[in-house]
C-alpha cells in the first residue's frame, strides 16, 4: 500500500520467491530454473523474488547466489520484476551482493534483518543502511521478527533507497499505523500466504509466497479477482489452495514443499542439508496426501495453466 493519498504502483502484484532447483549432486540445476520461471511467467506472475529463505539463500554460496540472481535476470528478460535477496549475517557480504545484484540488472534489493550480530533495532538499521546504500535500486525491508512498533518501525524509511516492506505476519492493524507514520509511498507485500485475501483487503500491494511456486494460477487469480471486487472468489481460491498450505506446513523438512514441484511435473530437487532429501516412499505418501485433496493435479494430468 501507498501512503493514502500517493499511489505508488511500482511493485504490485504476484512475485514467488523462487525456489533454487538441485540436481542429484546438490548442484544448481539452472536448465530447471529457466523451465519453472517459465512456468510461472506463463501464470501471469509479477516478477520473482530470487535467493530468499525459500531459494535456499543462505545455504548458497555468494557466488552460487549471484548466478542465481543474474540467471533469473537473464532468463526472465524484462518479462517480470526480479527482487534480489540478499541478507546474509554479514553485512559487508549482503552488502556487497547488493551492488553486484543492482549492477547485473535487479530491479529491487531486499534482505532480512541481522540474524546473528546485531539484532536489536539499532543493529537493524546499521545493518539495512549499509545494504540500502550499496546501489541506487528501491529497497525492501522485513519487520524485526515479524513485529510492528510503527512509531519505532518508522525509522527504517529514513534510510536512503528504503520503499517497501515484506511483512510475515497478522498483525495488519499495525502495518497500518505504521503506513500513516511514514510520509512517502510505501510498498507492502504480503508473506503469509494463506492470508493474502486478508492482506489485500487492508491495503498490501501483493505477496511473496513460497506456495507460489507451485500454484501460481491460483494466486494470480486471487489477485486478478479481488481487484475486479469479485471477493467471493478470491476467498474461494485462497481458502483452497490454503489445503496445500496446511499439508507442506506439517513437515519441518522443506524438501516436502519441493516435492510439490515434483507432484506437477516440475522435479526442483530436495534442499540441501540440514535438510533431508525425501525417500521414494515418503514421496509416493506425501504425493497420494496431495490427489487426495484434489487441488493441485499431477503432471500426467496437467493442464497448460496448471488449474
Amino acid at each position: 500500500m501507498a501512503s493514502p493519498n500517493q499511489p505508488n504502483p511500482m511493485l504490485r502484484g504476484i512475485f514467488p520467491a523462487i525456489f533454487t532447483p538441485f540436481d542429484d549432486d546438490l548442484n544448481i540445476d539452472f536448465e530447471m530454473l529457466s523451465q519453472i520461471i517459465d512456468f510461472q511467467l506463463a501464470a501471469g506472475v509479477d516478477g520473482f523474488f530470487v535467493t530468499g529463505s525459500t531459494g535456499e539463500g543462505l545455504l548458497l554460496s555468494l557466488d552460487e547466489r549471484l548466478a542465481v540472481i543474474k540467471h533469473a535476470i537473464a532468463h526472465t528478460n524484462g518479462r517480470g520484476k526480479i527482487i534480489a535477496h540478499v541478507g546474509h549475517p554479514s553485512t559487508q557480504a549482503a552488502a556487497a551482493l547488493a551492488k553486484r545484484s543492482a549492477a547485473a540488472g535487479a530491479d529491487w534489493i531486499a534482505s532480512i534483518g541481522p540474524i546473528f550480530h546485531g539484532t536489536t533495532f539499532e543493529g537493524m538499521l546499521r545493518h539495512y543502511r549499509q545494504i540500502a546504500t550499496a546501489s541506487d535500486l528501491p529497497f525492501m525491508c522485513y519487520s524485526l521478527n515479524s513485529e510492528i512498533v510503527p512509531e519505532r518501525d518508522a525509522a527504517l524509511f529514513d534510510l536512503p533507497n528504503v520503499a517497501a516492506l515484506k511483512y510475515t505476519g497478522s498483525n495488519y492493524y499495525s502495518v497500518q499505523q505504521l503506513v500513516r507514520r511514514v510520509e512517502k509511498p510505501v510498498q507492502l507485500l504480503n508473506g503469509f500466504d494463506e492470508q493474502l485475501v486478508a492482506a489485500l483487503s487492508l491495503g498490501f500491494d501483493g505477496g511473496i509466497g513460497s506456495t507460489y511456486n507451485f500454484a501460481p494460477s491460483h494466486y494470480v487469480k486471487i489477485f486478478q479477482h479481488y481487484n475486479d471486487n469479485n471477493v467471493v472468489e478470491a476467498a474461494r481460491l485462497q481458502a483452497e489452495i490454503n489445503q496445500v498450505t496446511n499439508l507442506v506446513v506439517e513437515f519441518e523438512n522443506w524438501s516436502y514443499r519441493k516435492a510439490v514441484m515434483r507432484f506437477i511435473g516440475y522435479d526442483v530437487g530436495p534442499c540441501r542439508p540440514p535438510y533431508a532429501p525425501l525417500t521414494e516412499n515418503e514421496y509416493q505418501e506425501f504425493a497420494k496426501r496431495l490427489d487426495e485433496l484434489n487441488v493441485l493435479k499431477r503432471a500426467t494430468e496437467l493442464e497448460p495453466d496448471n488449474v
